[in-house]
């Protein structure tokens, strides 16, 4: 099955004050929710890629380029 990396996105002190910040993360598999052995939170699923926003913006940008080109 495939990896994804989960990362704990508790902001501040965790565990009463003994850790200053909790940077936790870990290849996982998909499935349930996961809580970070450190402070105990859940843990989040990080995009390790582009959004689907982004590719859809990088087209769009070839595609203008690709008109201006053919416009002369």
């Amino acid at each position: 099955m495939p990896q994804f990396l989960y990362r704990c996105t508790t902001e501040g002190s965790v565990n009463n004050g003994l850790k200053s910040a909790c940077t936790f993360e870990m290849l996982f598999e998909e499935g349930p929710s996961y809580n970070c052995p450190l402070c105990g939170h859940e843990l989040v699923r990080v995009s390790t890629g582009p959004s689907v926003s982004e590719i859809l913006r990088q087209g769009q940008r070839q595609v203008d380029q690709q008109k201006k080109g053919t416009k002369k």
